[in-house]
């Protein structure tokens, strides 16, 4: 299913920039503009059953095709195994189900995990196909970003289940063994449906937060858009949707993981070929998110952790580096452009000469 999605996604990417219909018309070549067969439109195989290349003119096919569809297939597996089928182990703030495997999924103890899997597999297609259009320096059309902001917030508001970390947190986990098991019998495995009070302050605080994060983490060229730079127009809203989706906690925790992770790369990319050195910040943005919908439970620090003074020491040391690295990158990057433009210059001069 996940690749499935993923094909579709290849038409997202192309299409809904260009500001064309993305259902129709049907997929084509876009050399000799023959339709494409429905058994060379199965995701991955069917590129591979042709080589690559066009059946009718044999005109290569990009390999980023079966690349987003290989992605977004082994997301929504991984994602499956580390949420569903785990019981929840994997979530931060939630006391994992009592069974976990086949065994729950058949006594139907799972829908609220399976709820979860779908909302917060939305957000990463979202999230994945920012990055490639903005990969292609392309504009990232604000219809994709405004339905995604829409859907989280009415979902997260009427499905409780969907937002498993609260905005407020005790000091001390509140959860006893009996209390849990409880808990677990009466609610897990169940939607509830309503409007929670609890559940609207998370959304507000996510929202309030993914704002502020999203600020900071485009500060460089957020007040000053710049032709050349790593936060192409919209990143801040990648971060915005976070916050509505995870919560404010984790939505810290993305920004400062991604501005960390992208200065690093930006350190060591001296080496690296020039297509990396294409990549956006939603690329990094993308990839701490995936480890974050995979692994929240060990990526994502609360109160109970430790000390109330040293969550607050720690949250706002985030907060601070976040703009701190991001001004770090940029200015890295911009260092480097003269260098890499005059290596493409000069690369361009040669192919010139070469006799063809």
């Amino acid at each position: 299913m996940g690749s499935v999605i993923g094909s579709f996604l290849n038409v997202v990417i192309y299409r809904m920039p260009l500001g064309l219909n993305i259902s129709k018309p049907k997929s084509r070549c876009p050399v000799c503009e023959t339709p494409i067969q429905t058994r060379d439109n199965l995701p991955i195989l069917g590129w591979l059953l042709l080589r690559g290349k066009c059946r009718t003119c044999q005109t290569p096919i990009s390999v980023r095709y079966p690349i987003v569809e290989a992605l977004t297939g082994l997301f929504f597996l991984l994602l499956y195994i580390m949420l569903v089928h785990s019981g929840g182990q994997f979530l931060p703030y939630r006391t994992p189900n009592r069974f976990s495997g086949s065994y729950q999924i058949l006594e139907g103890r799972t829908w609220d995990l399976v709820a979860l899997d779908v909302y917060y597999s939305y957000l990463f297609i979202v999230l994945l196909a920012s990055t490639y259009i903005q990969y292609d320096g392309q504009l990232i059309p604000r219809r994709l970003l405004i339905w995604c902001l829409v859907i989280g917030l009415g979902a997260g508001a009427f499905i409780p289940a969907l937002h498993p970390v609260p905005a407020l947190i005790s000091t001390q986990p509140d959860v006893s063994t009996s209390e849990g098991l409880l808990n677990e019998l009466n609610y897990y495995g169940t939607l509830h449906a309503g409007f929670e009070l609890e559940t609207l302050t998370t959304l507000v605080w996510g929202l309030l937060y993914g704002v502020i994060a999203g600020v900071l983490f485009c500060w460089p060229v957020l007040f000053k858009p710049q032709s050349e730079s790593l936060f192409p127009p919209r990143t801040s809203w990648l971060l915005i949707l976070v916050g509505v989706y995870l919560g404010w906690q984790q939505v810290v925790t993305l920004g400062f993981l991604s501005a960390l992770s992208l200065v690093c790369f930006e350190l060591s990319s001296r080496g690296n070929r020039q297509f990396l050195l294409r990549l956006p910040a939603s690329a990094f943005i993308v990839s701490i998110l995936t480890l974050l919908l995979l692994f929240g439970k060990y990526l994502t620090i609360l109160p109970f952790h430790m000390s109330y003074l040293s969550y607050l020491l720690v949250t706002g040391s985030q907060i601070v580096a976040i703009p701190v690295l991001t001004g770090v990158s940029q200015s890295i990057y911009l260092k480097r452009i003269p260098h890499t433009k005059a290596q493409d210059q000069i690369s361009i001069d040669e192919s010139r000469s070469l006799p063809f």
